[in-house]
């Protein structure tokens, strides 16, 4: 490694660790501009900023990344936030075979965040029963109480 490089490095992790809360109030002001509603808890949002926290380490750590530790995580949190949208918002399908998604899939389940269900259009259908439920009594026997009395 070059020493440029390092200690842009080290400039990284100095300032990754003095402002441990930035990640979560860039989070939730992405989160805000992306007009989600759902209040999500405070050990969510924190998992959401590790998974962040992490794939900015990785993308740093490629040799191939030039950017600062601070630009990173906020394209990182960009991208939870619009997750979290997309999530809360609409209903499609998410696969989770890609592992970047199967993560942020675990966090949004383990933390029970609601998705909104498309319901389908009430059809009428025939009823399959022959004769009305009434007509059967705990006896066993049809129609008792139908039957005059004598």
């Amino acid at each position: 490694m070059p020493e440029g490089e390092i200690t842009m490095r080290l400039i990284d992790a100095t300032i990754r660790l003095c402002a441990p809360g930035l990640g979560r109030r860039w989070l939730k002001e992405q989160l805000t501009e992306l007009g989600v509603k759902i209040p999500l808890s405070e050990g969510c949002l924190q998992d959401l900023v590790d998974d962040a926290d992490a794939a900015t380490w990785r993308r740093l750590s490629a040799a191939c990344e030039t950017g600062g530790y601070l630009s990173c995580l906020r394209e990182e949190l960009a991208a939870r936030a619009e997750f979290v949208r997309c999530w809360t918002g609409c209903d499609e399908r998410i696969e989770s075979g890609d592992e970047r998604f199967a993560i942020l899939v675990r966090i949004a389940r383990n933390y029970a965040l609601p998705r909104p269900w498309k319901l389908t259009e009430p059809v009428a259908r025939a009823c399959a029963r022959r004769a009305p439920s009434y007509w059967k009594w705990a006896s066993g026997s049809v129609g008792m109480a139908l039957m005059p009395h004598a």
